[in-house]
């Protein structure tokens, strides 16, 4: 089985989220995705960042109803910040006889050489590193042959590392909504519905005080 791992802070999921992990899922012929909200990103600026009970809430809301599309557990729990190496090492638990997929955007692959143990990653799964469509698509070319040596092209925006899995490439996105964005119009009292997918949109009107006592 091909399963896609698509972590992120989530905080909140939108709807660009889902229709990133859906088209990859499409397009690369993965069986799954799995959304992964990140426990404590080590990241992430942790003031107005929802507890991970309430963001895996939001994105199992989310992805209800979507086929092929769910969310995991992987990092809640975790004890301290929450790292890539660490959540594809327990996947790799978890699906010993599947073929890893991790979902990235052009950003995170950016300072991909900057993470913790980055260089084991790519041994553990493959790398789909997702950009809009007018970014530079040859400045991540340029930064994947600087960091792994020893690679080639194996096909159309795919590139086989040697004793390692591949990474894709894909740049046609269109990123409109970001979470910020949406705690922002929450914060002055918009509607957010144009922006979340319809099941978080009536949860986070149906508890507005708990939102609110996060983002204010």
């Amino acid at each position: 089985m091909k399963i896609g791992l698509f972590g992120g802070s989530f905080n909140p999921v939108h709807s660009t989220h889902i229709d990133v992990a859906r088209s990859v899922m499409e397009r690369l012929g993965l069986d799954k995705v799995l959304l992964i909200p990140a426990g404590n990103p080590y990241h992430k600026e942790q003031e107005e960042m929802l507890p991970e009970e309430l963001r895996f809430e939001l994105v199992r809301l989310a992805v209800a109803g979507e086929a092929g599309l769910e969310v995991s557990d992987i990092d809640l729990g975790a004890e301290g910040p929450t790292f890539t190496i660490d959540t594809l090492t327990e996947a790799v638990k978890r699906y010993p006889d599947d073929e890893l997929y991790f979902i990235m955007g052009q950003d995170s692959f950016e300072s991909f050489s900057l993470w913790k143990d980055w260089e084991k990653i790519p041994k553990l799964a493959n790398l789909v590193a997702v950009s809009r469509e007018e970014a530079d698509h040859g400045s991540m070319v340029h930064e994947l042959q600087r960091i792994f040596t020893d690679i080639e092209q194996a096909g159309v925006n795919v590139w086989k590392i040697k004793d390692a899995k591949s990474v894709y490439i894909i740049g046609d996105f269109d990123f409109v909504i970001s979470s910020t964005l949406v705690r922002d119009v929450w914060k002055q009292g918009g509607t957010v519905e144009d922006y979340v997918p319809e099941q978080v949109a009536h949860f986070m009107v149906a508890n507005r005080g708990l939102f609110e006592s996060y983002w204010h």
